[in-house]
């Protein structure tokens, strides 16, 4: 996808001093100067997620310092890996998520949280949730074809969805593995979070074109979508769909201001009633194939 563009903003490289005197043998160099600029990595391969996941953890004060990082995790294939650069100040050596607590409040447009904050909280190993699902379909999305609303969409979630996990880590960073138990109902809890965070009603997938809905399940892949965790998802998502297209199709939940304007309840531009039949249609189809 396109989301390379969040690294296009070109913040400089100016460096600001904030440590003690030149002479000052007490304090490291490295650590007396902050730069305003923040770049952090974004794997977009199954292959560099792995590769890269501990240079993903931590901040970048130059692009220079990012590429250089990225040639040392994916040596002959850099545009497995891209960055985004950001505005703040930044200290050479500083993790994205560096305590516990920083993790209440998750970095958007970032798939770092899923290793930097769920695993290292609840340890789960690679097929747990964190590494398995969150971060794999995290990766999976920076890098997929959507138009502007889809990419708006994907943001959204990317974001809803870390959030979301928010209230289930500990506050604390574990010291050993979690149990069986622990990691299925981390799973489990954070799989009923998706139909919320797909459909939400200020960012709902919904309403996107349908070539970004086909471009989403094709991201997400067949076999993932026949597995049972999903399939239920995928019919709470659909029967969500279909109420909230409806509604707007029939002017349901509209104010009656709107609709004493209207020449009849959810009277539509033609083009617009056509799509959202459409996006209908594709969400009835959805349903009915994970029923069956």
């Amino acid at each position: 996808m396109k989301l390379a563009a969040v690294g296009a903003v070109v913040l400089g490289g100016l460096v600001v001093a904030c440590g003690a005197a030149p002479d000052d043998a007490g304090v490291d160099s490295d650590l007396a100067a902050a730069s305003t600029t923040r770049v952090l990595l974004a794997p977009l391969t199954e292959a560099s997620r792995a590769s890269c996941r501990d240079a993903a953890q931590t901040v970048y004060c130059s692009e220079a310092d990012a590429r250089a990082a990225i040639a040392a995790c994916s040596p002959g294939a850099a545009s497995a890996v891209t960055f985004d650069v950001r505005k703040g100040a930044c200290r050479k050596g500083e993790r994205v998520y560096p305590t516990a607590a920083s993790c209440a409040q998750p970095v958007e447009l970032n798939c770092a949280f899923y290793a930097g904050c769920l695993e290292r909280s609840i340890p789960c190993g690679e097929g747990g949730y964190a590494l398995a699902f969150g971060e794999k379909y995290c990766t999976a999305f920076r890098s997929a074809h959507l138009s502007a609303a889809g990419q708006k969409w994907m943001a959204g979630v990317m974001h809803c969805l870390q959030e979301e996990l928010v209230p289930e880590l500990p506050g604390r960073f574990a010291q050993s593995r979690a149990y069986a138990a622990t990691c299925k109902t981390t799973f489990d809890t954070a799989f009923a979070s998706h139909p919320r965070c797909y459909a939400a009603e200020d960012n709902s997938i919904c309403f996107l074109p349908v070539a970004d809905l086909f471009a989403i399940t094709h991201t997400i892949g067949l076999e993932e979508l026949f597995t049972r965790r999903t399939s239920s998802q995928v019919l709470s998502t659909a029967a969500m769909c279909v109420g909230q297209i409806t509604s707007r199709l029939f002017g349901f939940g509209r104010s009656t201001t709107q609709r004493s304007h209207e020449a009849a309840p959810g009277a539509l531009e033609v083009d617009e009633a056509a799509q959202l039949e459409l996006q209908r249609d594709f969400w009835t189809t959805q349903a009915a194939a994970e029923q069956n």
